[in-house]
């Protein structure tokens, strides 16, 4: 029997996108399918544009916590074998479902990742970034931070995979897929499709993907490193490094100390002297590195 898949939707405000979203996941080529979609607390007239899908999906109505939040929400709401994740500004193509339970079906993955094709509000292809990567197994276990997974409407896990990860830590409350992403890479092997199987929109409003934000993106290494040292901690030298990235830029950014000074705190905490010392030496190279790249543009 052909197992059943899910499909994750998370909305916040995207009133004019969610539908779409929407009619792509129930448009799939694979009929095996439930449709789950949650709303973090949108002010806009989101939940008036889920209702009308009524008697064909299950609607999730929350009040805001963020997108980890909704991803936990979503997947306590889902019976599926096979969890696909959906941004509600994003669509996925007919086919996709199908290709990617034909990956993970009978095997040992528990996770496959494929290509996007970024698109303007209109669905209009648009300049992205080239893609390295071929299609094949991946074991990354040992070296999470080697590869560059695709953003959340590329991912896909298993059940048995989600349930050693989610719930997750609703502090990340932005780019949550990171966790999820880095977590699955470091607990189990997977494959990655360069079949670009679903659209990402790219319209401005973007909560993160084409942003220069040092400030934001400082704050989400942080949450995310504390997040996945106490999720897998056997990669704790990662995580260290990531966390030691994400201080970087936060001091790069001339971030008044507040809250993730208390973070930081915690987190040197638990790690031992060498530890301390290898994290605050890599602070020191980061920020030492941007500042002599600086200086070179500057004479250039």
């Amino acid at each position: 029997m052909e197992p059943l898949v899910s499909i994750l939707i998370n909305n916040y405000n995207y009133a004019d996108y969610v539908g779409g979203a929407i009619e792509s996941a129930l448009s799939q080529t694979y009929a095996n399918c439930e449709v789950v979609v949650v709303d973090d607390g949108s002010t806009d007239a989101s939940r008036d544009a889920i209702r009308r899908f009524a008697g064909r999906i299950v609607p999730v109505f929350k009040s805001n916590g963020g997108q980890s939040s909704a991803f936990n929400a979503g997947f306590a709401n889902a019976r599926g074998e096979i969890i696909c994740f959906l941004d509600s500004d994003d669509l996925f193509l007919p086919n996709k479902v199908k290709q990617v339970v034909e990956v993970l079906s009978g095997s040992s993955r528990e996770w496959c990742f494929h290509h996007l094709q970024w698109t303007d509000k209109d669905l209009r292809p648009v300049e992205m970034p080239a893609n390295h990567y071929q299609s094949g197994d991946r074991d990354l276990r040992s070296d999470v931070l080697g590869f560059t997974p695709p953003a959340t409407s590329g991912l896909v896990f298993t059940r048995k995979l989600l349930k050693q990860i989610l719930p997750m830590p609703e502090a990340i409350r932005i780019t949550s897929d990171n966790y999820l992403k880095l977590s699955a890479m470091a607990l189990a092997p997977g494959y990655y499709l360069e079949d670009q199987l679903s659209l990402q929109r790219i319209h401005g409003n973007n909560a993160y993907t084409g942003r220069k934000d040092t400030a934001l993106e400082a704050e989400i290494q942080i949450a995310i490193a504390l997040g996945l040292r106490n999720q897998c901690p056997a990669l704790r030298r990662v995580w260290n490094r990531m966390y030691a990235d994400g201080l970087a830029l936060k001091f790069r950014s001339r971030l008044a100390v507040g809250r993730t000074d208390d973070r930081k705190m915690s987190y040197l905490e638990g790690l031992s002297p060498m530890e301390r010392v290898r994290l605050c030496a890599r602070v020191g190279y980061k920020l030492a590195k941007h500042t002599l790249y600086n200086r070179a543009h500057a004479t250039t």
